[in-house]
This record gives structure tokens, C-alpha cells and sequence, in this order.
């Protein structure tokens, strides 16, 4: 069962009015802002959210920008329209691209079990449940999990957030959360066989380890010097500057 709090619904909520109405606003030049900075002022505060940056853009470039708040309620600087943001999942994208381009050097194979270049993978367990001693019940997968599972979200791994039995291993097996980033966070078992279904979950931080694994280099060495200096992406890294 997932526990949503009402401030994180009143916030969802607050932003899905934005949204729209920046979707709204979008399609016509000098639209009226003053909606957009009331209801962005009104997310912001010490019981609220520390701050907001929101963006509208057409064809011919921004036609709204935003940004209300503090950087970090502990310091007094103020968050602009090109503070730098954690991107959280949006890495999944940027990882993938680096796996396919993993795939175009021949590197990596979308149909190969991912076992044979990550061992950690080779034998994979399935969590059916646990027993009347609260021990967790474990099987052999049916099949080997490839890469087009990791990269579809088929392979089978959760995350604890969205699946009780994957939290109650975690809580069993004492491993630390993913939200530490660390690397006995991925110890989990799959909770369906690879290719059976979808649900979202660490494929993808896999996926990353078997970029590192084929390329010989740490992710972010690989992403700097095969995406984000090539595109110009200048002020993306994995970890953040003093600025």
C-alpha cells in the first residue's frame, strides 16, 4: 500500500493547475503571467515546498519562466530559473542511451542474457512470498533477464515504493534503501519471471552496471565524455558543484 500524505496531494494538485494552464497559455504569445506567479508563490513556504521553477515554451521559445523560493531552506540563496535540480529518474533516459549505444558498438546485445556480462545477474531469484516464520520463499527465474528487459522494465525488479513483498525482503535482508545509492540497494530479487510482465523498478541502475562493466569506465567518466560533451550539456554531472 502506498501512504500519500494530503500535503503531497494539495501539492500534486497545485501543480497540475500550472500545468494546465501554462499548457493553455503556451499556445499564445504574452499571455497574462500573473496566474502563474500567484499560484507558484503560493506553493512555496516553510511549511510547503522549499521552492519551484516552471517553464512554458512554444516553437518560438519560452513564453513563460518562473522561479519562487530557496535553493535550500537551510541557506538563504534563492532558487533561479537555472538552478541546478537532482533529476532523479529523468537518469534512466540518459543511462538507456548509453546502453544503445552500447548496443550499436557491439558491446551489448539486446537479446543476450545480461548474466554473461553481469554474473551478479546470471541466476536470478524470484520472490513468491514469505513463509509462516516470515522467511522469504525464493525460486530460480524461469528465463535469463537481457538487456531489452532492463531497458523495457520487464526483467522483474520492483521498487520497494510500489511493491509490498519487495519492501518486506528489503526490511528482512537489511539492505539499505536505493535512495542511498548504494550498491546493496540492487541486491533484490526479481517478483515475477523476466519477459512476464511490466512494473518499474531498478532495471535501469542494472542496465548502468553492465555500461560500466562492457565500456571499462565509471558511469559518469562514460557519460561525460560519450553524451554530455558532445551535446553540450555542461552543467550535468553526477555529483554538484560549490555553485
Amino acid at each position: 500500500m502506498i501512504d500519500i500524505s494530503r500535503r503531497t496531494l494539495m501539492q500534486g494538485a497545485a501543480f497540475a493547475v500550472v500545468a494546465g494552464a501554462m499548457h493553455r497559455a503556451s499556445a499564445q504569445a504574452g499571455a497574462d503571467t500573473a496566474l502563474f506567479d500567484g499560484i507558484l508563490q503560493q506553493a512555496v513556504g516553510p511549511t510547503k515546498l522549499a521552492g519551484v521553477v516552471a517553464m512554458a515554451a512554444t516553437d518560438n521559445g519560452p513564453v513563460y519562466q518562473g522561479a519562487y523560493g530557496k535553493r535550500n531552506v537551510a541557506q538563504p540563496a534563492e532558487m533561479t530559473t537555472d538552478s541546478v535540480f537532482w533529476i532523479a529518474s529523468m537518469t534512466k533516459a540518459i543511462t538507456s542511451t548509453a546502453a544503445m549505444q552500447q548496443v550499436e558498438r557491439g558491446k551489448l546485445n539486446l537479446e543476450q542474457p545480461i548474466g554473461e556480462i553481469l554474473p551478479e545477474l546470471k541466476s536470478p531469484q524470484v520472490l513468491e512470498g514469505f513463509d509462516a516464520s516470515g522467511a522469504p520463499r525464493l525460486r530460480p527465474a524461469a528465463r535469463p533477464i537481457t538487456l531489452r528487459h532492463l531497458l523495457t522494465h520487464t526483467a522483474g525488479f520492483s521498487y520497494t515504493t510500489w511493491n509490498g513483498n519487495a519492501a518486506r525482503y528489503e526490511k528482512v535482508a537489511g539492505l539499505p534503501s536505493i535512495i542511498t545509492c548504494k550498491n546493496d540497494a540492487l541486491r533484490m530479487p526479481l517478483v515475477f519471471d523476466p519477459g512476464d510482465r511490466w512494473e518499474y523498478g531498478i532495471n535501469i541502475d542494472w542496465a548502468g552496471k553492465a555500461v560500466e562493466r562492457v565500456s571499462g569506465q565509471r558511469l559518469g567518466a562514460y557519460f561525460q565524455e560519450n553524451l554530455f560533451d558532445p551535446l553540450g550539456m555542461a552543467d550535468t554531472s553526477f555529483k554538484l558543484t560549490p555553485s
